[in-house]
Protein backbone atom coordinates (compact mmCIF):
# COMPACT_ATOMS: atom_id res chain seq x y z
CA UNK A 1 0.00 0.00 0.00
CA UNK A 2 1.19 3.15 -1.19
CA UNK A 3 1.11 6.21 1.32
CA UNK A 4 1.42 9.95 -0.53
CA UNK A 5 0.84 13.36 0.14
CA UNK A 6 -3.31 14.09 0.39
CA UNK A 7 -5.18 17.21 0.58
CA UNK A 8 -8.75 17.16 3.07
CA UNK A 9 -10.04 20.62 3.31
CA UNK A 10 -13.50 20.68 5.57
CA UNK A 11 -15.94 23.19 5.57
CA UNK A 12 -18.04 23.32 8.73
CA UNK A 13 -21.38 26.43 9.17
CA UNK A 14 -22.00 27.06 13.07
CA UNK A 15 -24.84 29.54 14.09
CA UNK A 16 -23.81 30.86 17.75
CA UNK A 17 -26.43 32.59 20.05
CA UNK A 18 -24.83 35.34 20.99
CA UNK A 19 -26.39 36.76 24.53
CA UNK A 20 -27.47 40.30 21.80
CA UNK A 21 -29.12 37.41 19.41
CA UNK A 22 -30.88 35.98 22.11
CA UNK A 23 -31.99 39.07 23.71
CA UNK A 24 -33.54 39.95 20.50
CA UNK A 25 -35.17 36.43 19.98
CA UNK A 26 -37.07 37.40 23.46
CA UNK A 27 -38.01 40.94 22.70
CA UNK A 28 -39.41 39.85 19.76
CA UNK A 29 -41.64 37.32 21.34
CA UNK A 30 -43.17 39.89 23.92
CA UNK A 31 -46.36 41.79 23.21
CA UNK A 32 -46.45 45.32 23.80
CA UNK A 33 -47.37 45.08 26.86
CA UNK A 34 -44.75 42.85 28.45
CA UNK A 35 -42.27 45.06 26.38
CA UNK A 36 -43.50 48.26 27.27
CA UNK A 37 -42.76 46.51 31.37
CA UNK A 38 -39.49 45.44 30.33
CA UNK A 39 -38.49 48.68 29.22
CA UNK A 40 -39.96 50.22 32.24
CA UNK A 41 -37.86 47.84 34.57
CA UNK A 42 -34.40 48.63 32.00
CA UNK A 43 -34.90 52.32 32.30
CA UNK A 44 -35.41 52.01 35.81
CA UNK A 45 -32.25 49.71 36.57
CA UNK A 46 -29.97 52.11 34.28
CA UNK A 47 -30.43 55.81 35.39
CA UNK A 48 -28.18 56.53 31.99
CA UNK A 49 -31.37 55.56 30.27
CA UNK A 50 -34.49 57.34 29.14
CA UNK A 51 -37.49 57.67 27.90
CA UNK A 52 -38.38 59.99 24.97
CA UNK A 53 -42.03 60.32 24.15
CA UNK A 54 -43.70 61.45 20.56
CA UNK A 55 -46.50 63.65 22.22
CA UNK A 56 -45.22 66.97 24.17
CA UNK A 57 -47.17 65.77 26.98
CA UNK A 58 -45.89 62.22 27.04
CA UNK A 59 -49.24 60.31 26.59
CA UNK A 60 -49.51 58.03 23.50
CA UNK A 61 -49.61 59.66 19.54
CA UNK A 62 -52.46 60.07 18.10
CA UNK A 63 -52.82 60.59 14.46
CA UNK A 64 -51.09 63.31 12.95
CA UNK A 65 -52.82 66.20 12.61
CA UNK A 66 -53.37 68.58 9.47
CA UNK A 67 -53.41 72.57 10.23
CA UNK A 68 -56.79 73.88 8.86
CA UNK A 69 -56.87 76.40 6.75
CA UNK A 70 -59.32 79.25 7.06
Amino acid sequence: MALGPRLELRVGQQLVLTPQLQQAIQLLAMTNLELEAWLQSEVDKNPLLEVESDTPEGGPAGPPQTPQSD
